[in-house]
C-alpha cells in the first residue's frame, strides 16, 4: 500500500536501528488492517490508507514516547556495551602484569635453584678438607646441620661419591619431602684424601616450586589471551555499530 509506505518511511528518517524497522513492521500491520476495514465500509484503497493513517496519527504523541523509550534503550545498552568492553581490557592489563611479575619471580626462583648445588658443593669441599671423607661418622652432622638452613630447603637428597665405581659414602634423604618433580645436579669435589683419590657429589632438588610457578603463568596467560580475543571482539563490533550509527546520522 502506497501510502502507508509513503508515511511510515517519513518516520524517524534518520533512524535505521533494528529497533526502528520492527516498530515500522509492527505499525505497517496496524495501519494495513485499519485501511482493510475502512475499504469493507466502501472507501477506495487510497481513501482507506488516508483514512488509517489520520487515524493512528491521534496517537503521534504515544509513538515520540516510544521512540524515546528506544533511544534510551540503545543508549543503555551502548553504555554496558562499554563496560563490558572496559572490564575485558582490565583483565588483559592486568594479566599482562601478573604474568610479568609471574615470569619474573620464576625466573628468580630458577636461579635460586640452581645455584644450590654450587653451594653446598663449596660447603662439602671445606668440611672435606678437615675431615676423613670415607668416613661419613666424622662430618654427617655438620652436613645435615648445613642442609637445615633455609638456604638449602630445596634439597631432597645429597650423596658423597668416591669415583663413579664406588658406592656413597654418605647420603642424606629428606623422605617427608619427596616430590615427583625432582632433578640432579652433580661436580667434582676435588681431592678427598692424601691418597689422591677424587669425588663428587650429586643432589636431587625440588624443583614443584617451579612447576606451580609455571602452572600459575600458563593459567594468568590463558585469561590473558581469552580477554584480549574478547576485547578485541567487542570492540571492532561497538566501533562498526557507531561508524553505522554515525553514517544514519548525517544520511
Amino acid at each position: 500500500m502506497k501510502k502507508i509506505d509513503e508515511y511510515l518511511n517519513s518516520l524517524y528518517k534518520n533512524d535505521k536501528s533494528k529497533e526502528v524497522k520492527e516498530l515500522k513492521e509492527e505499525l505497517r500491520g496496524h495501519l494495513e488492517t485499519s485501511a482493510h476495514e475502512f475499504i469493507a465500509n466502501g472507501y477506495s484503497e487510497e481513501e482507506a490508507q488516508i483514512q488509517a493513517i489520520n487515524q493512528f496519527d491521534d496517537g503521534t504523541d504515544m509513538l515520540k514516547d516510544l521512540h524515546k523509550a528506544l533511544n534510551e534503550s540503545k543508549k543503555d545498552n551502548e553504555k554496558l556495551n562499554k563496560r563490558f568492553i572496559n572490564i575485558f581490557r582490565n583483565i588483559f592489563i592486568l594479566s599482562l602484569i601478573l604474568g610479568l611479575a609471574t615470569m619474573v619471580y620464576g625466573d628468580r626462583l630458577i636461579d635460586k635453584i640452581e645455584y644450590i648445588p654450587d653451594r653446598l658443593g663449596g660447603e662439602v669441599y671445606r668440611i672435606q678438607r678437615e675431615k676423613n671423607i670415607n668416613n661419613s661418622e666424622t662430618y654427617k652432622d655438620q652436613i645435615e646441620i648445613l642442609l637445615e638452613n633455609k638456604e638449602f630447603k630445596y634439597v631432597r637428597s645429597f650423596d658423597i661419591i668416591p669415583d663413579s665405581d664406588k658406592k656413597p659414602v654418605y647420603s642424606y634423604s629428606d623422605d617427608s619431602n619427596q616430590t615427583h618433580s625432582l632433578v640432579t645436579r652433580g661436580n667434582n669435589i676435588g681431592l678427598l684424601n692424601k691418597n689422591g683419590e677424587w669425588g663428587r657429589y650429586e643432589v636431587r632438588l625440588d624443583y614443584s616450586p617451579v612447576s606451580r610457578v609455571s602452572s600459575v603463568f600458563n593459567g594468568i596467560s590463558y585469561v590473558g589471551i581469552i580477554s584480549l580475543v574478547v576485547y578485541i571482539v567487542l570492540l571492532v563490533r561497538f566501533k562498526i555499530k557507531f561508524k553505522k550509527h554515525l553514517i544514519y546520522k548525517q544520511a
